[in-house]
């Protein structure tokens, strides 16, 4: 796996190209007043050019209002009390995978839900659409 470091318009990210050939640039960008890690999955022969740096600055920008509606959305699939949060937070951590297109995913790598053992849950979008979510509570490490 090789990795260089591209100055992008949202910061300056380290691409990895992985042995397979897939290319990811993933780096940090501060929403809220805190720092939010993201990756984003490259063009086929990492064409830079078609990166949409808006879409994806405005999607980490709106990480406190995507977690509220992300925390909603969980409530209602599990069947959860939504007053029921206590004082750790169903979901938090939240790290943006952007795929293409209109495709993006927020893994949330910790929180009190049974699913965030031990990998967080993933909540997948379609433009500012939830799609679903993948409970990773039974993934491998890989």
């Amino acid at each position: 796996m090789t990795e260089q470091v591209w100055s992008s318009p949202i910061g300056d990210l380290r691409i990895n190209e992985s042995d397979d050939g897939e290319m990811f640039a993933q780096g940090q960008h501060v929403a809220s007043g805190k720092p939010v890690f993201f990756s984003i999955k490259l063009p086929a022969r990492g064409r830079r050019e078609e990166v949409d740096f808006e879409f994806i600055r405005m999607r980490i920008a709106g990480v406190e209002a995507y977690t509220d509606m992300v925390r909603d959305f969980l409530v209602s699939e599990l069947g959860l009390d939504p007053e029921g949060e206590g004082k750790a937070p169903l979901i938090a951590d939240p790290e943006f995978t952007f795929w293409g297109g209109l495709d993006w995913s927020i893994l949330f790598a910790e929180g009190s839900l049974d699913i965030c053992e031990p990998y967080g849950v993933l909540v997948n979008f379609h433009d500012t659409h939830i799609v679903g979510f993948d409970d990773l509570s039974g993934a491998e490490e890989v």
